[in-house]
């Protein structure tokens, strides 16, 4: 397929199939940032799969505005700010809490100086370390980010109060970035994964 677009000076440019899946590569290759981009302006929020599915159809498009070799990190996350930003607008109206605009520019700013294998890199660790978690814990981690749901649901369900809900799932989370820290010391001091 070949999609005909007009260049600066309004001549016709193909758009072909090389510069598809160049694309597709570098969208494919973003997704881990994006998705830890998004859940960082929408904490706690059940709609940061919506985003980051919005922020793919924008994308891709728009994909023949964007030229290759340039900055697709900073065209992608800056899509995905907006359409995260627009989410954040009806949780104002609806009086529902989200991040200010100094926090957003704030953590904007440091996903745009990660890298996006990183991220991926560090998501499959924690992956890895919630698989090492008892399964008691695994299912509160799965109830708590997966579901997205309250966790005084989940206390009604398992008979315990939710500070106690709250005391694990901040255990658990030290727990969780010691073992990320550590796979990731030994994946890149040549030793090899634990």
């Amino acid at each position: 397929m070949k999609l005909l677009l007009l260049n600066g000076n309004n001549l016709m440019e193909e758009y072909g199939e090389e510069q598809e899946k160049e694309f597709v590569k570098l969208l494919v290759s973003h997704q881990s940032l994006l998705q830890a981009f998004v859940v960082s302006l929408l904490p706690g929020s059940s709609e940061t799969d919506d985003v980051v599915q919005n922020t793919n159809e924008v994308l891709w498009r728009k994909r023949a505005e964007f030229k290759l070799g340039t900055n697709f990190k900073a065209w992608a996350l800056t899509t995905a700010r907006l359409q995260a930003m627009s989410v954040q607008q009806r949780l104002k109206r609806e009086k529902r809490a989200c991040l200010d605009e100094e926090v957003c520019e704030a953590v904007f700013q440091e996903a745009m100086v990660k890298d996006p294998s990183e991220t991926k890199e560090k998501l499959n660790f924690l992956n890895e370390c919630i698989r090492l978690l008892q399964i008691k814990d695994q299912e509160l981690v799965l109830h708590r980010y997966w579901e997205k749901s309250g966790l005084c649901e989940y206390a009604k369900a398992t008979g315990r109060s939710v500070e106690a809900l709250r005391a694990s799932l901040y255990r658990i989370r030290t727990r969780l970035r010691k073992c990320i820290k550590l796979k990731l010391q030994h994946a890149h001091s040549g030793k090899g994964m634990i």
